[in-house]
């Protein structure tokens, strides 16, 4: 018997309180994974320009009877292409750049600091003048703000870059 007044009404959800709150949720998850990857594809990403630049390097040495080379300096934070042995005085723009220092600030990363050079076969070199094929090979790591890491490795003798 319903009386005046009273509504008939059972406790639960509706389906349009469900909807809702699970649009809400799919919004906040898509936010959330979206900001904690951002450092991570921009780590990835630099990563595999840097490997780009040193084949550029050892590609312009092999085509030339000139050494060429990428320097990393000492603050971790700057790198360029260098040709004859100089690091300091014949900087060379690399493709894409702006400016013959490529600078890893605005992308929060640093790089291990090193002067990577190459002789004319494309073997990587250690020191400015491209004269001394390495030993073993060159590890280099690229360090995001956030603590994540990628190694760039180049393969003594060939130069290879995986």
């Amino acid at each position: 018997m319903v009386h005046c007044g009273e509504t008939n009404r059972s406790s639960g959800f509706t389906p349009l309180e469900v909807l809702l709150v699970l649009i809400i949720i799919g919004i906040i998850s898509v936010i959330v994974i979206g900001r904690s990857t951002i450092g991570q594809t921009d780590l990835l990403a630099q990563t595999e320009v840097i490997k780009s630049h040193i084949r550029y390097a050892q590609s312009r040495a092999m085509n030339s009877d000139r050494s060429w080379g990428i320097r990393c300096d000492a603050s971790a934070q700057f790198y360029w292409l260098f040709v004859d042995g100089d690091p300091v005085n014949k900087k060379r723009k690399l493709p894409g750049e702006e400016s013959d220092t490529v600078n890893l600030i605005k992308y929060k990363l640093t790089l291990t600091p090193t002067t990577l050079s190459f002789d004319d076969r494309g073997r990587p070199c250690s020191g400015n003048d491209g004269t001394t094929p390495r030993a073993n090979d060159l590890s280099l790591i690229l360090s995001a703000d956030s603590g994540s890491t990628t190694t760039i490795t180049i393969t003594r003798n060939t130069g290879f870059v995986p």
